[in-house]
């Protein structure tokens, strides 16, 4: 007895939806003999945060190792406390230095570190070269230099932010 197929709509319909998944299992890699790249491993941080993933800044008007924004100034611009976990990892020489109020600050390469409240989330550089409270405000490397060049996210808001109030420098104490 022969058995004859007959080329239907209904067997048609299931050929097509056959092919289909066979050419949806090898997009997908289903049994290819090629195998994907590897992932790219994270790029390493330019810049320095704490463990929360909040930038770290240097203030440029610091001097000798020690702060000069204090009161107001300090209220835009937390220190940083001594012994803060700093990602990046820091490399440079950690340390830390008495502020004028008897806190404790943390230090890199001997500058005193801050954090901006212009930075509402993990990642955002919003301090980055502002020239606010007398001075200029910089991200810091692992090494604990001075990253002195723009970013993207660096350019102040009109609509939030600090805009410095008007200081030019001195008398923060």
């Amino acid at each position: 007895m022969t058995v004859t197929t007959l080329a239907t709509p209904r067997n048609f319909g299931l050929l097509a939806a056959l092919a289909a998944a066979g050419l949806f299992a090898a997009a997908c890699g289903g049994g290819g003999s090629t195998a994907a790249p590897p992932a790219k491993p994270p790029a390493a941080p330019t810049h320095l945060t704490d463990s929360k993933g909040d930038t770290i800044y240097l203030f440029a008007a610091d001097h000798d190792g020690q702060s000069v924004c204090t009161a107001n100034c300090a209220s835009y611009w937390p220190p940083v406390a001594a012994g803060t976990p700093l990602t990046g990892p820091a490399r440079g020489s950690v340390g830390s230095i008495t502020r004028p109020d008897g806190s404790k600050q943390e230090t890199l390469g001997g500058h005193p570190l801050y954090r901006y409240v212009g930075d509402h989330s993990a990642g955002q550089t919003n301090g980055q070269g502002l020239n606010v409270n007398g001075g200029l405000w910089w991200m810091v490397t692992p090494d604990g230099a001075a990253i002195t060049t723009a970013t993207a996210s660096s350019a102040p808001s009109s609509t939030g932010g600090y805009s410095g109030g008007g200081y030019t420098g001195g008398g923060y104490g």
